[in-house]
């Protein structure tokens, strides 16, 4: 065989070469050559004595291990980017709650940079830290967790709504390391939601709650008189003349009348007061927690039925634009 010419230690000091063998046919093969010097009984350099033993497995694993790096990287990148595109805000946590990562949509969900968030009670950043606690020991009993309502708040004080999707994960040999979170914002569909109720429990006109609502309100009414033993009451009001003033100027004055109605109904009573449009120009008044005696009460409801009459009979000044 051949061997790539290198350079000889001096002193006698050894030393391990990585060379290439060139065998007769020409193939090649790597080998590590051990050099060390021989000496004379008086300490002088006779020779050296070259040791050469196959790298060739050894380059092998090196070459596998390169190449098994390599794609470990490959996967972390492709897994962070993942993480990075996803269009959630996303979380890990260790099994006590601790944020272990996140990723850009969380930054902009708390407001935090990633590094003050890590190792950060993730609970810390919700309007309620206690129900936010209550999600990780629930996912670690049931292991997924869906739709989970939050309310997250930013350093800055805005609140988003957002549903949470919950789950546990491990590691290849089964063992728990943890909760992944993906937290999607309904901040919108919750104020959809919001306005779709309060369209079929309000007056379209006056905002004012309808018949729905009013029965709704005036059982929780009766509940509460029930428990404190306060007595409450109902005013019943209806506008005269109303038909005739439609007929007269036109639904558009007449739904300006009903507006102007409502709000001074309204400023005639409590806020624990409830005040509905019955239907067309019909309203009723629901007074709560008045006196402990039936004559109290009696005299108060008078009192305000008086004043809510006298309101009304003030005359009207009725604004609008008539066509031409």
């Amino acid at each position: 065989t051949g061997v790539q010419t290198c350079a000889l230690p001096i002193c006698g000091i050894e030393d391990i070469y990585e060379l290439t063998y060139i065998c007769k046919d020409g193939s090649r093969f790597p080998a590590v050559v051990s050099v060390s010097a021989l000496h004379d009984t008086q300490g002088g350099i006779i020779g050296y004595l070259l040791i050469g033993t196959d790298n060739t497995a050894r380059k092998q694993i090196e070459a596998e291990q390169k190449l098994l790096g390599q794609r470990l990287r490959d996967h972390q990148f492709y897994t962070r980017s993942l993480f990075e595109s996803n269009i959630d805000a996303l979380m890990t946590t260790d099994p006590s709650g601790i944020i272990t990562d996140v990723n850009k949509q969380m930054e902009a969900l708390t407001g935090c940079t990633r590094d003050e968030l890590i190792g950060a009670p993730f609970k810390n950043y919700f309007t309620d830290p206690e129900r936010a606690e209550a999600s990780i020991k629930l996912v670690l009993s049931k292991k997924k967790v869906t739709n989970y309502e939050l309310t997250a708040r930013d350093r800055g004080g805005k609140e988003t709504v957002v549903s949470c999707n919950v789950t546990t994960f491990y590691d290849r040999d089964r063992r728990l390391q943890g909760v992944f979170a993906a937290a999607r914002d309904i901040t919108e569909r919750k104020q959809g939601e919001a306005q779709i109720l309060k369209l079929a429990l309000h007056d379209s006109l006056t905002t004012l709650p309808n018949r729905l609502l009013l029965n709704e309100q005036l059982g929780q009414t009766m509940t509460a008189s029930k428990r404190s033993g306060r007595y409450g009451a109902l005013i019943f009001l209806d506008l005269d003349k109303f038909k005739p003033l439609n007929d007269t100027h036109g639904h558009y004055v007449g739904d300006l009348l009903l507006i102007e109605v409502a709000r001074r109904i309204s400023s005639c009573v409590r806020e624990v007061d409830v005040v509905a449009r019955f239907g067309g120009d019909e309203f009723v008044v629901i007074l709560s927690e008045l006196g402990l005696k039936k004559a109290e009460s009696t005299t108060e409801a008078g009192i305000v039925a008086e004043k809510l009459r006298a309101s009304l009979d003030i005359p009207y000044v009725l604004k609008f634009k008539q066509e031409g």
